[in-house]
């Protein structure tokens, strides 16, 4: 029995009467919102098992079952691949500007999968086969669907999130994260606190995916799924036309044999969730609302608010640039005053909540001969309040960068 089937269990246990109560929800229905999130520079260590995570998911993960719909033989595919990604992301966060919280890479996943899967609803297939044929069919393409939406994301946020010891900042050990899932390396090193740290990240998360990350999907698959998915998806009487069109879902990138709705599909539910959260301003609020956690209390969340307040209130306005809808500041030199913690502290702190915009693999490049950072654009739009009346607009023109 899988994780997310034995909390389905429990939860009837619990609540008996609690499903036929409620109204059943149709296709059209979105996940359900966030439920609520504690936010920290760091997370909590090894003792958190995957069923805590998909706990705080459950109804969401009733939902994507739901549209799942699949038969019994099949259900335990998706289920373990769930189980597997949920153990190998841990509470990793999913982009800094997007379901940035703790497990904000589950709930992403999550979510696309949800979308992928309705998605496929309005997609017809398996035209060259008997009424009976397709239909036996169908449920594989809604397993594929579900399947290549829960990873579509993996290899972009293996890739740029690298995990260290919270206690150990010097450490160089770090989460070989094609290698082996976070929470395995978690248990094996008896680490109780983690910082995740991104290393680079696309800075637009509406815009889709480079193929570098989709690519990466195919490393983690066979370390994800169960060994019996492939076989299942490649049926001795089908010319691999789920198998072709799984793997350019995943990838991103079309071939001959695969189904290009299906592949567009799986794109579209990812920006689908994305929006969700970045359009409406959710991950801004995950950003910067200060919340009581075990690990970091809240007086230092408010310090850390405070001392971005004191940085920018102090600004002159010769000081005052932009890059586009980033605002720049001069580093170190920003941040030079004994009111403020070292600006090796700060820049610390401010990467680890997703405060800066990195630059390729950089988060300090070199603009017009000095040393800069750049906040991310929605920090930036809080940071507004604090300028003075008259200080200088967004440039919309390019950077002009002589790193």
């Amino acid at each position: 029995m899988t994780t997310s089937q034995a909390l389905t269990m429990i939860n009837h246990w619990l609540h008996p009467h609690q499903t036929d109560n409620e109204a059943a929800l149709s296709p059209s229905d979105a996940p359900q919102p966030d439920p609520p999130e504690q936010t920290s520079s760091g997370c909590a260590g090894y003792q958190v098992g995957i069923g805590t995570i998909l706990y705080q998911q459950q109804k969401l993960v009733e939902q994507v079952n739901e549209q799942l719909n699949l038969p019994l033989e099949l259900q335990p595919l998706f289920d373990q691949t769930l189980d597997n990604l949920t153990y190998w992301l841990h509470l990793l966060p999913a982009h800094p500007q997007h379901h940035c919280g703790p497990a904000g890479a589950i709930r992403h996943a999550l979510e696309t999968a949800f979308w992928s899967v309705t998605a496929m609803q309005q997609i017809h297939s398996d035209h060259d086969l008997y009424p009976d044929q397709r239909r036996a069919r169908e449920p594989l393409w809604r397993l594929m669907a579900g399947v290549a939406g829960l990873l579509y994301d993996s290899g972009r946020m293996t890739s740029c999130l690298a995990v260290q010891k919270t206690l150990e900042p010097l450490s160089t050990e770090q989460w070989p994260a094609f290698q082996q899932g976070l929470g395995a390396w978690l248990q094996q090193h008896r680490i109780t606190n983690y910082s995740p740290q991104w290393k680079h990240c696309d800075t637009n998360p509406e815009k889709p995916l480079a193929p570098e990350y989709t690519v990466i999907n195919l490393l983690l698959l066979p370390q994800i799924t169960p060994q019996s998915f492939s076989k299942t998806l490649q049926p001795d009487v089908d010319n691999s036309t789920l198998w072709q069109t799984f793997v350019s879902a995943l990838t991103g990138q079309k071939t001959g044999r695969g189904v290009s709705q299906i592949i567009n599909a799986v794109e579209l539910a990812r920006l689908k969730s994305v929006k969700l959260h970045f359009v409406r301003g959710e991950a801004l609020n995950h950003i910067m609302k200060t919340v009581s956690t075990g690990d970091q209390p809240v007086e230092k969340k408010e310090n850390e608010l405070s001392w971005l307040h004191l940085v920018i209130s102090k600004l002159q306005k010769e000081d005052i640039k932009w890059a586009k809808d980033s605002l720049l500041l001069h580093w170190p030199d920003s941040v030079k005053s004994e009111e403020l913690p070292d600006s090796d502290i700060l820049l610390r702190q401010w990467n680890q909540r997703g405060w800066i915009k990195p630059l390729g693999n950089q988060i300090i490049f070199r603009r017009n001969g000095r040393l800069v950072i750049a906040l991310q654009p929605v920090i930036s739009q809080q940071c507004k309040q604090w300028l003075p009346a008259d200080s200088p607009a967004e440039e919309f023109a390019g950077e002009q960068n002589d790193q």
